[in-house]
């Protein structure tokens, strides 16, 4: 393994060391399997960071470091830097294999300034997975931003995380991502009183797409506009082999500032596609909700998007009463029990 240390006083330290590193593999000095571990000293590091070396890598704030000590940050978006790839604060592309993030910030701290809605200048990606074969695999982090803050592919796995935005800020086209024990809330919107908007599905057909076990959906209160889980593009249909509304929401805790629809379709201009079932579409089991002064009571589902679906016991106890059954068809199998 390779080891190397960061310090963010240290002019561009991460795109430094990954530059040390791709010029160690070009010379043969490191294999290009030889796993690399970054760790980073507490500070703030101003920079646009790209990974797409097939080296394992671990990337880690310092022992003893909180999360938000230990900030990587910039002002990017698609207005400046057009692309998914060039528009992110930092992007894990193609050609990674196994990538672990822990306890540390990445912020994309850019604010819309676009008014007619969500449009496509105003996306601020925080955090890329741009990667369909590989596992990133993600615990304690803080990833800070407003519209599309995490953008998903493939399989990732996210464990005691904080992922904040205001618009469709988790999303992506993708196979299995699993939220275990995370806090995802919903931000103000920076332009005024605009609807919120937490996780946009574009799974691929037939996947699981987004699994939330035992999270925490939180949200700060609008004073018109209403706040939802979950919003659809209205794309997926059977004959497509991606963009499925697939999330499923399992002993999670919502906020009462969620709409009880909880998944938004434009009243149904829009079509919510698959009908929730077992496997995929918009499926729940036990949601509470909190309200004021942390009451916590049963979620009353009577008023939910008329395409989601109530798993019963069975499909609990067979599907996702632990980690092990969410994973067990994806890259993570092997390590889902160890952690």
């Amino acid at each position: 393994m390779l080891e190397l240390s960061v310090n963010s006083k240290s002019p561009a330290a991460i795109n430094s060391a990954f530059k040390k590193i791709k010029d160690m593999i070009m010379t043969g000095a490191v294999a290009r399997t030889t796993a690399i571990h970054v760790v980073l000293e507490p500070g703030y590091y101003r920079e646009l960071i790209k990974y797409n070396l097939s080296n394992p890598l671990v990337i880690e704030s310092a022992p003893g470091t909180k999360p938000e000590d230990c900030v990587i940050q910039a002002d990017n978006c698609e207005a400046f830097n057009k692309g998914l790839e060039n528009r992110a604060v930092f992007v894990l592309g193609p050609n990674v294999s196994n990538v672990s993030l822990k306890n540390f910030t990445i912020a994309n701290t850019h604010s819309k300034t676009v008014m007619e809605g969500s449009t496509l200048a105003d996306s601020a990606e925080a955090l890329v997975w741009n990667n369909t074969t590989g596992t990133l695999f993600a615990q304690g982090m803080h990833i800070e931003g407003r519209q599309n803050t995490l953008c998903l592919k493939g399989f990732s796995w996210f464990k005691d995380c904080l992922i904040t935005g205001d618009t469709d800020f988790i999303y992506g086209d993708l196979d299995t991502a699993l939220f275990e024990e995370c806090e995802v809330n919903v931000r103000e919107d920076n332009r005024g009183d605009y609807p919120g908007y937490a996780v946009k599905s574009l799974a691929f057909a037939n996947k699981p797409g987004f699994v939330f076990m035992n999270c925490r959906f939180t949200a700060e209160k609008r004073k018109k506009s209403s706040v939802y889980v979950y919003r659809t593009e209205g794309h997926g249909g059977a004959d497509k082999l991606k963009w499925w509304d697939s999330a499923a929401f399992i002993n999670c805790f919502m906020s009462e500032v969620f709409d009880p629809e909880m998944a938004w379709d434009d009243d149904m201009e829009l079509e919510l596609y698959p009908r929730g079932n077992v496997k995929t579409g918009i499926r729940e089991y036990n949601t509470r909700v909190v309200g004021k002064g942390g009451k916590v009571e049963e979620a009353d589902t009577t008023k939910r998007n008329i395409r989601s679906y109530l798993l019963t016991d069975d499909d609990y106890f067979s599907n996702y009463a632990s980690r092990y059954l969410i994973l067990h068809d994806t890259p993570f199998a092997e390590i889902s029990g160890e952690q």
